[in-house]
């Protein structure tokens, strides 16, 4: 497993910072602090890796911005976030990050909002630096603890490395149902 972190380390920072960023950054830190990989390089990886995944929701946002501004949800929620976002500005994008559940949306916003992509770019920049630096200095500073537990279950790697792949698998599954379910009209 030390292996493959440290073959694959930064590429699988980057990759799943683009799609979840919050528990890869905490990783990072811990994989860090055992010397898998270097710290200062992980989070600045760390956070490309979160500026691109905004920026290809930013993108969706704006290319789809007539079709977003359709649809029932934004009709419902759409003034309320026009009227915070008026207050605050496109600085908004910072604090998206620190409030749970409102990073895809806000990037969506913005980018069916038109706003410049110079003036995203900054912003999520800043964003995605002090979180990734915020996360992986907590990861790093709690993975003492997650080093006696790897020393623990060293010998079982690869059955956790199987129950986390099947647990993805399924929550792929639960999602992939769902999203049916919704597409099909009820009779």
């Amino acid at each position: 497993m030390e292996a493959l972190i440290a073959r694959f380390g930064l590429v699988a920072i980057f990759l799943g910072s683009a799609l979840e960023g919050d528990v890869i950054l905490l990783l990072t830190g811990v994989t860090a602090h055992l010397g898998l990989v270097n710290f200062p390089l992980a989070i600045a990886v760390g956070a490309a890796g979160c500026v691109t995944g905004d920026t290809i929701w930013f993108a969706v946002g704006r290319f789809r911005s007539e079709a977003i501004r359709a649809t029932r949800v934004y009709r419902m929620v759409g003034p309320t976030v026009e009227r915070v976002a008026s207050r605050v500005g496109h600085w908004q994008i910072v604090g998206a990050r620190f409030i749970y559940g409102t990073r895809v949306a806000t990037m969506l916003y913005w980018g069916a909002h038109r706003l410049t992509f110079a003036q995203f770019f900054l912003a999520d920049i800043v964003g995605c630096v002090v979180w990734a630096g915020l996360l992986g200095a907590a990861g790093y500073a709690a993975s003492h603890g997650a080093s006696l537990l790897l020393g623990e279950v060293k010998r079982i790697e690869f059955w956790l490395l199987g129950a986390a792949l099947t647990g993805a698998l399924a929550v792929a599954a639960v999602r992939r149902y769902f999203t049916r379910r919704r597409a099909t009209p009820d009779k």
